[in-house]
């Protein structure tokens, strides 16, 4: 699996990016890698959206009604288990998570 993400804050502020497992995982955003997670292991890892708001420096207040909208496509190395990491990492940053089959 591969999967975008879109983050929203309450302002409407939106942010795409997309997250592949070639084999470890990647953060891109359009066609630029700009953060590979995890080059040790090929799976996803807790505090990976707090590196990805630290590098694009994104303010995203606890306060605010923060949401991630994260499409699955079924491609790539990405799992399951990866899937449950990503929404559990974006939980603990604040966001309220909803899930969607591309």
């Amino acid at each position: 699996m591969h999967f975008s993400i879109i983050l929203r804050n309450n302002q409407l502020e939106e942010n795409l990016y997309g997250l592949q497992f070639i084999p470890s995982p990647v953060l891109v955003k359009g066609t630029k890698q700009l953060l590979n997670l995890n080059p040790d292991s090929p799976g996803y890892k807790l505090g990976s959206i707090k590196k990805l708001l630290d590098k694009e420096n994104l303010k995203f207040s606890p306060k605010e009604n923060n949401t991630a909208d994260v499409l699955i496509r079924d491609v790539g190395h990405g799992t399951k288990q990866d899937l449950n990491q990503l929404t559990n990492d974006l939980k603990s940053n604040g966001f309220n998570v909803k899930v969607y089959n591309a």
